[in-house]
């Protein structure tokens, strides 16, 4: 459904592009902005009157009868209830612009053979500046209150269900022009107060996801608004085929290579604040919850980087032994990337498929196409953890053949921070779990092959190679 909305959406500011210039508001110019909203829909979807267009004193009122839209472009895998009317006011501004302006509220069913869902929002409002020179938003704010989600699952996940509120909402967008001629680059960050979500399925214990916040930003570099533009009314104008022609995949073909690396560098940044997990088990509280993903636009050697940090757990009492509390993370760190992923190549192989009306890609050759050289490395460039007994870190790369039969590589490095210290605290717990005196066994043993660093952390530098070979700072450990 979304796509089809966003479509909807798209086809407004492209017409907005044509009929920016005219200083008066009036019925004439009504008409000439409806016909222009709708001229890159399919011929019974402009007749549709999904799209009406009213002067309104110094501005035109624009309506979406999206049942109306949906009604057309629906292929009968879904349907959808309690559309209404949406409303968006577009006043004429200096320099060609426009002010963007409504306040809508949103109550819809949609039924599919996999789930039936519910999504209302009590109020939200949306305001802008639409500059026809990028056909893009330079800035808007939204702003939405009383959100609620609800999905009963069917067929093979019978009985899944999730019910999901926000409070309230609001986000800002801005648009400036990038360093590279044509190209502009997106700044967007939000907030959502008060997010609660339940998760129930059979035979699975439930489980609720609250915070008191969530913060978001997003940013994009270098993106091509022409070429992106083109591929929205490429969709938009094919809407529903269910199959591309031999000219239409041609075409397709053609606008996502100009479009192409999509973006320069794209990343996002998620923060749970005092958020809370909860199962019929007890709770843990976090202090806060950090995502995020950075990755550079599709390219032959594109890299991916996520990252995972939570700080200050706070589980119920019963929920952790007291010989085990002094273990519990104050904080843990998780840095991951994946680099050289040839997505380029892997673009070439979709478009080729989509052009011969392939059978779907395997997962073999996908693996060869988007790391050619057989080889795929995941980096760890930072997983650490800490506790007033622990302070640990790891570093490293793990490198994997991509054929039939994998093997591997690590090269990883492990450094310790009063580690006697841990060593006493696990020996102590051990009174009361007896089990904990290998563990404490294990590590004295490990002790012997550290190095110490300047810093006096200890350091244990690990190497396995693809016949399994281990090392621990240079000592053969494992051979096979």
């Amino acid at each position: 459904m979304r796509p089809k909305a966003i479509a909807a959406a798209a086809v407004f500011s492209i017409g907005l592009t044509a009929v920016s210039q005219a200083a008066d508001v009036n019925e004439q110019g009504a008409k000439e902005l409806r016909n222009i909203l709708t001229h890159s829909l399919s011929r019974d979807l402009a007749r549709s009157g999904f799209v009406a267009v009213k002067p309104a004193g110094d501005q035109y009122e624009i309506t979406y009868d999206l049942a109306k839209f949906f009604d057309k472009v629906n292929s009968g895998a879904f349907s959808v209830t309690g559309l209404k009317p949406l409303s968006l006011f577009a006043q004429p501004l200096d320099q060609g612009r426009w002010h963007l302006k409504g306040d809508n509220s949103v109550d819809i069913s949609v039924h599919s053979p996999a789930s039936d869902l519910t999504y209302s929002v009590a109020s939200s409002s949306v305001e802008g500046i639409f500059d026809p020179a990028i056909e893009m938003m330079r800035s808007m704010q939204v702003k939405s209150s009383g959100a609620k989600f609800s999905s009963i699952g069917s067929g093979k996940d019978a009985g899944r269900k999730v019910d999901a509120t926000i409070e309230s909402a609001s986000f800002t967008h801005a648009v400036t022009d990038s360093t590279e001629a044509g190209k502009v680059d997106l700044q967007s960050q939000g907030m959502l107060q008060h997010f609660s979500e339940q998760t129930a399925a059979p035979g699975a214990p439930s489980v609720n996801l609250s915070a008191d916040s969530i913060d978001v930003k997003v940013t994009a570099t270098s993106l091509p608004v022409k070429e992106l533009r083109e591929l929205i009314r490429f969709f938009v104008q094919h809407i529903k085929a269910k199959q591309l022609s031999e000219s239409g995949s041609k075409k397709f073909e053609e606008l996502v290579r100009r479009a192409l690396p999509v973006f320069g560098s794209l990343n996002e940044t998620v923060t749970l604040n005092n958020a809370l997990f909860a199962t019929d088990k007890g709770k843990v509280g976090v202090k806060s919850l950090d995502y995020s993903f950075k990755m550079d636009g599709l390219t032959k050697a594109s890299n991916i980087n996520f990252g995972v940090r939570a700080e200050h757990f706070t589980p119920d009492a019963d929920l952790i032994p007291p010989a085990y509390a002094a273990f519990l993370p104050e904080t843990v760190d998780v840095q991951l990337g994946i680099p050289n992923i040839n997505f380029d190549g892997l673009v070439d192989t979709v478009l080729e498929a989509v052009a011969e009306r392939a059978t779907p890609i395997s997962g073999e050759a996908l693996k060869r196409t988007m790391f050619p050289s057989g080889y795929g490395t995941l980096e760890f460039p930072r997983i650490s953890a800490t506790s007033s007994v622990y302070d640990v870190e790891v570093s490293g790369a793990l490198k994997g053949s991509t054929k039939h039969h994998a093997s591997y590589s690590l090269q990883a490095t492990i450094l310790a921070r009063n580690f006697d210290g841990t060593v006493a605290a696990i020996q102590n717990a051990a009174k009361t779990d007896p089990q904990l005196n290998s563990v404490s066994f294990s590590l004295l043993a490990a002790k012997g092959f550290a190095k110490t660093d300047p810093d006096g952390r200890l350091r244990w530098d690990v190497t396995m190679d693809e016949n399994r070979t281990v090392t621990v700072n240079g000592q053969v450990m494992k051979a096979p």
